[in-house]
């Protein structure tokens, strides 16, 4: 076999490639390279900086195991701290060295008979490396175009949360905000008060959670870098979200009928919607705009907004939430159906992301496997699956940080440490038994697909039968429910500690030969 240019390479800098150089160091692994698309390590905290970013999880729970931060400043901590502790994290563990900047991965293709990776990096020589750890994010590129007529007259500035213009001067300004996800509301409720006019365009309303938000004080920064008691809090909290909510779901209601269920849920979301209008009546002044923040879909149906400042902007003279639907964007402003123009110097994109559950997402003859395998084309034919979130017997070598059946727990560090550290520990046991290539079995991932397509019925049929034609992260456009992991996060973490490594076929020599064991 021939000699690649490293062991591994990680693609990618955010979270997940920083706890897969973690993990693979663990392993005695230093042979590696990060190839990293943008200019530092960061990942999403890095492209975005838009006005009101924070983390939407609280901080103590949303950092990396081996990388405890006693010292956030607030309960959500702003999006700056959260690129400052990545890139201090990297730092610490010295993986500067090991980034390579401005080099984005066109193609990753598999040599069989080299049993290596051939990675092709726009305007850069090819690289090779013997194992790949594909971590690009959930979240992969944000939409470039807006999808309504007029939008390439608009004679203002158009801003994206992940391409903010931190020089533009938003005060005094008519602002016109399209999107009412996490960005949209996060931008909005930061302008409110500077902007002249504020116009919220809203398709589909949130369900905006209050987000108890406050500074941490020094007295308690004192008590988390005590040894053990952050990862105590942690524990604790995991433990919570276990019991109270992840295992009920996977090991109790998931052996219910389905006719059960679909009775049964909808009246856990009318209940939730009850206290959602209770909320909205305390918080927003007027009747229309309470109307029409009232979700029709259920509260974990699409991924809830966590904000307290949102609805107090909506108060504001300034601030107007408009429900009808846009017509077209002119030179100066924004015509909706009702045949109102309302001008506007700016215009705030904020119309989310390509996600990894999507099959078009991929791009044909980007990822390549075992003869000729291609993985854009077996999603698009078979729909998205793999083991354990992260592999496929076709890619030998190859793990994805985020891949179908993935996301498990609440946080997303703990999720990609998780699919991190699995990744290093087969990658460690192929080195140690003398071996260079190492494919699951077709046998274990029809077998874990069906497990989880077991333990993820009532998620599943919570957001097709119970909340028929909703598109959401975590429905795609197959009708696949595959963005969580229907498991504990104790059991996931479990799992890529101590997961069976015979579920893996170890050999010196060419896939090819051992490909005869397909995935169903």
């Amino acid at each position: 076999m021939n000699e690649p240019d490293h062991e591994v390479a990680i693609i990618g800098a955010g979270p997940g490639g920083i706890a897969a150089a973690h993990y693979l160091r663990r392993q005695g692994i230093d042979d590696f390279v990060i190839i990293e698309r943008g200019e530092d390590f960061g990942g999403t905290w890095r492209d975005n900086h838009y006005p009101g970013l924070a983390v939407d999880i609280p901080s103590l729970w949303y950092q990396l195991s081996f990388a405890p931060n006693p010292d956030w400043s607030r309960l959500f901590a702003p999006g700056p701290e959260l690129y400052r502790y990545l890139r201090d994290t990297a730092t610490r563990l010295g993986l500067y060295d090991h980034l390579i900047t401005g080099a984005e991965v066109t193609q990753q293709r598999w040599d069989d008979a080299a049993g290596l990776w051939r990675l092709t990096i726009g305007g850069r020589p090819e690289l090779t490396a013997r194992f790949l750890i594909s971590s690009v994010g959930g979240y992969v590129n944000a939409k470039q175009h807006i999808d309504i007529d007029g939008a390439e007259d608009f004679a203002g500035t158009i801003l994206r949360p992940n391409a903010w213009d931190d020089s533009y001067v938003t005060a005094g300004k008519r602002i016109a905000v399209i999107g009412t996800g996490s960005s949209g509301v996060q931008i909005s409720a930061a302008l409110s008060a500077e902007a002249a006019q504020l116009d919220i365009y809203q398709r589909t309303p949130a369900w905006v959670l209050p987000k108890i938000d406050f500074d941490l004080p020094p007295v308690l920064r004192r008590i988390l870098r005590i040894p053990g008691v952050l990862a105590t809090v942690n524990a604790a909290g995991r433990l919570l979200m276990d019991a109270a909510m992840i295992a009920p779901i996977v090991h109790v209601f998931s052996r219910l009928p389905d006719r059960i269920l679909v009775r049964l849920i909808p009246i856990y979301d009318a209940y939730c919607r009850a206290l959602y209008r209770l909320l909205l009546k305390c918080t927003v002044r007027d009747p229309a705009t309470r109307a029409a923040l009232v979700p029709g879909y259920g509260i974990v149906a699409k991924r809830p907004v966590i904000s307290s400042a949102f609805f107090r902007a909506l108060n504001n003279p300034n601030t107007r939430l408009i429900t009808t639907p846009i017509e077209r964007i002119t030179r100066d402003g924004v015509q909706t159906a009702d045949g109102i123009h309302r001008p506007a110097d700016l215009l705030v994109a904020a119309t989310g992301y390509e996600l990894w559950t999507d099959p078009e997402t991929y791009r044909p003859a980007t990822i390549l496997g075992t003869d000729g395998f291609d993985l854009a084309e077996y999603y698009r034919s078979h729909g998205l699956a793999s083991y354990a979130g992260t592999a496929h017997p076709r890619l030998p070598n190859r793990w994805e940080i985020v891949g179908p059946h993935g996301f498990v727990g609440f946080a997303w560090c703990d999720f990609v440490e998780t699919m991190a550290r699995h990744a290093a520990r087969v990658i460690g046991q192929t080195r140690r038994q003398g071996f260079q290539v190492a494919a699951v079995t077709g046998e274990a991932f029809d077998r874990w697909n069906a497990d989880m397509a077991r333990r993820g019925k009532t998620a599943h049929l919570y957001f097709t039968a119970c909340n028929p034609g909703l598109r959401t992260y975590f429905i795609n456009s197959r009708g696949e429910t595959v963005y969580h992991r229907p498991q504990t996060i104790t059991a996931s973490r479990r799992f890529a500690r101590r997961g069976p490594l015979d579920d893996y076929r170890y050999s010196r020599r060419s896939v090819s030969a051992l490909t005869e064991e397909q995935p169903a």
